[in-house]
């Protein structure tokens, strides 16, 4: 998979590409089959130093992001079960105590919590009654994964003056027991079922953060995953074209045919280590992980499907690699959500009134610019450097200018157009100017288009509806032009410009001289 790597992450990406062995094959081919994960196969996994949890917060999640897009090639199953496990790890990390760390981070230990598909606030269906050094749990947590097979249990429950507060109860508790298991449509070696839990003593010890503060460990656990979970459907992808170029009928791969599946891929990947990023840099990132989310989630079957035939009668038999990566695909909105329970979150955590981010960090607000600020952003970005002689499609391109209804004066479009040009950009488009002539659908970003992830987007003229938000999640930075200062493009932008478009891009022209 290409992706825009460091010169650090490239080390990092061919060290695990070097990890997926015959033996580790083997195993995860086993995990496929049997739908069980042996203790041979966790041991493989510490042999290769997987999961890593002593990595530095600078790259901690971008590095456990591109493991994921590794591991996905040999198992989605395996995959999904680091995912998971590194959600709970990320909770242990932001809101644990040292003891805590030491004693579920040093080794891989396997820890359910909650499947967390859904949007809006985690319900605490567990009590925890006062008694002498700590509480009493007891209550049933719905669909917990890795249920029957984790050594701890990440959850919720409602603890005086009727605030939820996060615990992490061990398997071997007298009273914690597992039922009404759920079977998985796809990801064979997923484990989920009910978590029952009568009168489990815990103490202050076995809670993590603060009284009161489940909720919020909660809700950053599931933004986490969704970009993680991410990671994982852009592997299968991946690993569906490979699939298909090996088993495809004909002399030559159908390359043709596999761009769009391709494209998505290469987006959701670029996404889902936006996300990373995001979350290395201690910003704030519940929105960006669940548009992230929401593409992987909306797109991923759909494109596959699309491509399934390319393999002949193979595709429709039992023995079909495709279909059981079609049924992985479809099993992890249980885990992450639906794309309707993402578009709602991302509606929730973006549009609506601002509530506080889940990791703690103050909302940025976008850098606002004047005219005078234009040669600085030019220098900023590197505008006059880099520039690319093939721009290629918008789905791969580094740089994008994108238009809107606000840029449809001829002039303006023909000034947009040459400045895309200086700086080596595509040219993308909202919906509405795909009835153009001289614009064409492939050049669409928002609704069921591809979506895009350069290094630089800049939006002329655009206000930014949830689709079009939703398909520019990926990009690294973005640079708005809107004369009306509330637009919803604005929001989801490092840099705004507010005013007209023509007065922007005179002042741009004048910075690139």
């Amino acid at each position: 998979m290409e992706l825009n790597l460091t010169a650090k992450q490239r080390q990092q990406w061919q060290r695990l590409t070097t990890l997926m062995d015959e033996n580790l094959i083997t195993l995860a081919a086993e995990v496929d089959m049997t739908g069980q994960v042996k203790p041979a196969v966790l041991e493989a996994l510490r042999q290769r130093q997987l999961p890593q949890t002593g990595l530095a917060d600078t790259d901690r999640l971008s590095q456990q992001t591109l493991c994921l897009l590794a591991v996905t090639q040999v198992s989605a199953s395996l995959a999904t079960l680091l995912a998971t496990w590194w959600q709970v790890a990320d909770a242990v990390l932001t809101f644990g105590t040292t003891a805590q760390r030491q004693t579920y981070l040093d080794q891989l230990k396997i820890i359910g919590l909650p499947a967390l598909g859904t949007t809006g606030t985690p319900t605490a269906a567990v009590t925890a009654l006062p008694v002498t050094d700590g509480w009493q749990l007891t209550g049933t947590v719905k669909h917990v994964v890795n249920a029957g097979r984790a050594q701890t249990y990440l959850i919720v429950a409602q603890t005086p003056p009727n605030v939820p507060s996060a615990f992490l109860v061990s398997a071997n508790h007298p009273g914690v027991t597992t039922g009404n298991p759920l079977e998985p449509l796809g990801l064979p070696g997923l484990a989920v079922a009910d978590l029952e839990l009568d009168q489990v003593k815990v103490t202050a010890t076995d809670r993590l953060g603060q009284i009161g503060q489940g909720f919020p460990i909660m809700q950053r656990a599931q933004a986490v995953g969704r970009g993680l979970l991410s990671a994982v459907v852009a592997g299968i992808l991946n690993h569906a074209a490979t699939q298909i170029k090996q088993l495809a009928l004909g002399e030559q791969p159908p390359l043709v045919e596999l761009t769009p599946l391709l494209a998505t891929a290469h987006a959701v990947a670029l996404s889902a280590l936006s996300v990373a990023d995001q979350i290395d840099a201690h910003v704030p990132f519940a929105s960006a992980a669940a548009l992230t989310g929401f593409n992987a989630s909306q797109q991923g079957v759909a494109q596959l499907t699309a491509v399934t035939g390319l393999i002949g009668d193979l595709a429709y038999s039992r023995r079909s690699p495709l279909m059981a990566l079609t049924r992985d695909l479809q099993t992890l909105p249980l885990l992450m959500g639906t794309p309707a329970d993402l578009a709602t979150a991302f509606a929730t955590s973006q549009l609506n009134a601002p509530a506080a981010p889940v990791d703690g960090a103050k909302a940025i607000e976008p850098e606002q610019l004047a005219v005078a600020d234009l040669h600085r952003v030019v220098k900023k970005l590197n505008l006059t450097k880099d520039v690319p002689v093939n721009v290629g499609s918008i789905a791969t391109a580094k740089r994008i200018v994108a238009l809107g209804r606000g840029a449809l004066d001829p002039a303006v479009l023909l000034q947009a157009q040459q400045l895309a040009k200086w700086i080596g950009a595509a040219i993308a488009v909202t919906q509405p100017l795909t009835m153009l002539e001289q614009f064409s659908i492939d050049q669409q970003v928002g609704g069921n288009a591809i979506p895009v992830a350069p290094e630089v987007l800049i939006n002329l003229g655009i206000s930014g509806d949830d689709q079009y938000l939703a398909g520019i999640t990926g990009a690294q930075h973005v640079l708005s032009v809107n004369q009306d200062a509330t637009a919803p493009i604005m929001a989801a932008s490092q840099q705004v410009f507010v005013g007209k478009v023509a007065d922007f891009l005179d002042g741009m022209v004048a910075a690139l001289n």
